[in-house]
């Protein structure tokens, strides 16, 4: 297993300086997927540099970004800016699924299954507007069939609690999947497939943002995904661009705080839970790490492959 650095639990992550550039960076986004006018995105742009110099910079970037999503609605008119996109990446994903279910299937041990579900649900995370400005869809499946043999899964995951993972599951009666973007949900749902196929007993939330922001999973990519197949759907209350937990509902804490397994998924996720305001066991971050400031933190190159056990 990969030795990794320390991770302290302290009250809470502050902004990352250069995620400013990833927030100014979506205004353009923004005006590309709505077909603003050039004059209309500029005054856009004026009010999302005004709420990003007065913002209270001890607050993580997610929940920075859930606050520019208000100023695109108060400017626009509209939240979920992106939800056209978003329906498209979710129905190419998942039309993709019966192949994804066969490569599976093929296979030997259960656990070997679990690891290449896995790898798919990880490649999956690379859907993502805040990080890259197009995304071939198919550029997934490429990627991870790049990784699936289990020498080349070892050599890709910089930070490896697989198998950590899988052994926590087992005797395991809760499990709270907190999703992250579009399109990924559905190798998520192929993910929480496998793994209630191997634990029938367990109960597993899937976790969608409470409003929408960036491209992020809402109740509609779990209606698309059909997420309630193998999961009970529940909603985290919040507007950030990841969990935030001093702005999550009462129910999604009680959920949260209850479950034996939660596994966080993507960078978001990562960023809004990293340090833990409480330490609790059983907490895995998978994700990749797609710029340099999340990779620091784990101690890897950018691109590595994360299954991190929070303890």
């Amino acid at each position: 297993m990969t030795r990794r650095p320390a991770i302290r639990y302290n009250r809470c992550m502050e902004f990352i300086l250069s995620c400013s550039a990833c927030i100014v960076k979506q205004v353009a986004q923004v005006a590309d997927a709505l077909n603003l006018d050039k004059d209309k995105a500029r005054d856009v742009l004026r009010l999302v540099l005004a709420q990003l110099s007065e913002a209270d910079f001890s607050r993580s970037t997610p929940a920075l970004m859930g606050n520019m999503w208000d100023v695109l609605e108060a400017a626009l008119g509209k939240r979920d800016v992106y939800e056209e996109i978003k329906a498209g990446y979710d129905r190419a994903v998942l039309a993709q699924l019966p192949a994804l279910k066969v490569r599976i299937d093929q296979e030997p041990t259960d656990e070997a299954r679990f690891n290449r579900a896995l790898l798919f649900a990880v490649c999956g995370n690379l859907i993502d507007l805040a990080a890259t400005d197009e995304f071939d869809v198919n550029s997934f499946f490429s990627k991870a069939e790049e990784l699936g043999s289990e020498e080349a899964g070892r050599r890709a995951f910089a930070v490896d609690d697989r198998a950590a993972l899988y052994k926590r599951l087992f005797g395991a009666g809760t499990l709270l999947y907190l999703g992250d973007n579009c399109g990924e949900i559905v190798t998520d749902k192929l993910f929480i497939q496998e793994m209630k196929r191997q634990f029938p007993a367990l109960k597993v939330y899937y976790a969608v943002k409470g409003q929408a922001v960036l491209n992020d999973v809402t109740h509609m990519d779990a209606e698309i995904a059909g997420m309630a197949e193998v999961a009970e759907v529940i909603s985290n209350g919040g507007k950030a661009a990841g969990t935030v937990l001093c702005e999550v509902s009462d129910e999604f804490r009680r959920v949260f705080d209850a479950a034996d397994v939660i596994i966080s998924k993507g960078q978001g996720n990562f960023e809004g839970l990293w340090p833990l305001e409480v330490k609790k066991d059983g907490i895995f971050f998978l994700l990749m790490a797609k710029c340099i400031s999340i990779a620091k933190i784990f101690g890897v190159e950018p691109m590595s492959l994360i299954c991190r056990r929070a303890d």
